[in-house]
């Protein structure tokens, strides 16, 4: 959380005028000019003092064009290293395919149809991993950082007219122009106005306007100054209010204004100031609400502060088909009912914090469907979308580890309960946000591992269920399904384990309260 305050950011639509254009064109060219130079060695203050005398600009403008610069380099510099490990990950991977293929084959004399095809499938690999490496040796011997503004879409495109509906050149050097224009930034000052160049006041009521102080180069003595009528409404994300405050406190206020090609070139001006922090005023007192997100919905449970479970539920969505935007608003509702659920209970919410960069790096070696789920997912906005809520309801968000949720949950939880496995998993999150104990069965547990952490036996029990490729839904009588795993110093007592395990599954199954046997909860389950 900043010392500022809480980040908030306020969009609205304004109205054309012909100097937006000129003021935007000038700013890009400007900004490209600035990384240009810090690529060869200019430092941020040096943009800032030189560009006021070069290109006849303010300091407030130079400081904004720097600063944007430097944040421009800055994620050059992260997508370059991030790049250089995804490269190294697909090269690793690829390798290791290769490697596993070639020792099968090497050992037939008399291929088949299909081992013929997978010895074309290696000769590619070898060829691509090839392909990689000198991608890695470029990247890596390289100091440049490379970025297309207009994007590289269109910038091939002319290359291409009449494929891309253009009847000539010129038109597309009009659509390359405007695709790199249209857009200029100030940086907010704790001030009047909340800026520097581009100053914000309230009129009355919803009415609101922009003052940019034009830059040296495009005044005159009839026109210095640019006003910009806007309105902010309120709703529920009070976003007049938050504006009027941030006014009132005189917090700075950063403006960015820009034309959208896809929504008829409008013009929209957005705010980015700060608000007071909101309090946290959920507790663990009253529970915890478990999130387990996956490709098509999002399975919760709330789990009382005595660690049972009390309610679930599933929130559906599809993801496949739709654009980016609006997957976001898919996303955003999805978080509006969950802190809402959270805010009645006044509990706090956990989810795992879920990195598939990895992974996703080595997807052409994985299968088709395992691809398809993985590209689906998007925790990343899943996780920026529901931190944004909770901030601004003081709703507590817990990042809990992922380690066997799913596992932990299918094998205590989803038999006893009757839950399906993504609930279950939801509870184990819940369950661990809360500090309860994971302690895995003690018919599970092999004698050398009794002094080991517990997740030294549930990984026994993920491998094995791996590797045996076990389906869920046999897991809700769970001792068939895991017996060779299964592991008791008195044969007797392993035997006895065994039936109460299978005739309390089947009450579960049926519908049948469990019965409270304490043999039971001694010899196999382990809870608290």
């Amino acid at each position: 959380m900043s010392s500022k305050g809480l980040r908030i950011g306020i969009e609205a639509k304004i109205e054309y005028n012909p100097i937006l254009d000129v003021l935007g064109n000038k700013y890009e060219s400007i900004r490209r000019t600035g990384l240009f130079d810090m690529q060869h060695g200019m430092r941020e203050n040096e943009i800032e003092k030189s560009y006021q005398s070069r290109f006849n600009i303010q300091w407030a403008w130079a400081d904004s064009i720097a600063r944007e610069v430097k944040q421009t380099y800055s994620q050059l510099t992260t997508a370059k290293k991030l790049n250089i490990a995804r490269i190294k990950e697909q090269i690793k991977k690829k390798t290791s395919s290769a490697k596993a293929i070639f020792k099968s084959l090497s050992k037939i004399k008399n291929p088949t149809v299909k081992q013929q095809n997978q010895l074309r499938g290696l000769k590619s690999k070898i060829l691509k991993i090839q392909s990689l490496n000198k991608q890695l040796i470029e990247l890596e011997s390289t100091d440049r950082l490379h970025i297309c503004f207009g994007s590289k879409k269109l910038f091939n495109a002319q290359y291409h007219l009449s494929e891309n509906g253009y009847n000539n050149h010129s038109e597309w050097l009009h659509d390359w122009r405007k695709k790199r224009g249209g857009r200029f930034y100030c940086v907010g000052k704790s001030s009047v106005g909340g800026g520097t160049m581009i100053k914000i006041f309230h009129i009355n009521g919803d009415d609101f306007k922009a003052v940019v102080m034009l830059p040296r180069f495009m005044q005159s003595e009839q026109v210095e100054k640019l006003e910009i009528s806007f309105q902010i409404t309120e709703c529920r994300r009070h976003r007049k209010s938050s504006l009027l405050y941030a006014l009132e406190k005189q917090k700075p206020i950063t403006v960015q204004i820009f034309r959208r090609e896809h929504k008829s070139d409008q013009w929209y001006i957005h705010l980015t100031t700060y608000i007071q922090e909101v309090p946290i005023t959920t507790s663990f007192n009253n529970g915890c609400i478990g999130v387990d997100f996956n490709k098509d919905s999002v399975e919760w449970a709330y789990v009382s502060s005595e660690g049972n479970i009390k309610k679930k539920g599933k929130l559906s969505f599809k993801w496949k088909g739709f654009s980016s935007g609006q997957r976001q608003v898919m996303m955003r509702n999805l978080v509006v009912k969950l802190t809402d659920i959270a805010f009645n209970y006044q509990c706090p919410i956990a989810i795992e914090s879920l990195d598939f960069s990895k992974k996703k790096a080595s997807m052409s070696e994985a299968s088709c469907v395992y691809n398809e789920m993985l590209s689906n997912l998007s925790t990343l906005m899943f996780r920026e979308a529901l931190t944004s809520r909770c901030k601004r309801y003081g709703i507590g968000l817990h990042l809990k580890n992922p380690a066997f949720t799913s596992v932990i949950g299918m094998i205590k939880f989803m038999p006893r309960y009757g839950l399906n496995s993504g609930t279950a998993a939801a509870m184990t999150i819940a369950r661990r946000a809360m500090g309860y104990s994971e302690r895995p069965p003690k018919c599970l547990v092999r004698p050398e591992d009794r002094t080991r952490h517990p997740w030294t036996t549930w990984n026994v029990v993920s491998r094995y269920l791996k590797s045996n490729k076990v389906r869920r839904s046999n897991l809700f009588d769970w001792t068939k399904a895991l017996g060779k795993v299964l592991v008791s110093s008195d044969i007797n007592e392993t035997s006895l384990s065994l039936s109460l395990v299978s005739s309390q599954s089947n009450r579960i199954i049926y519908g049948k309260s469990p019965s409270p046997d304490p043999k039971y909860d001694r010899l196999c389950l382990g809870f608290k």
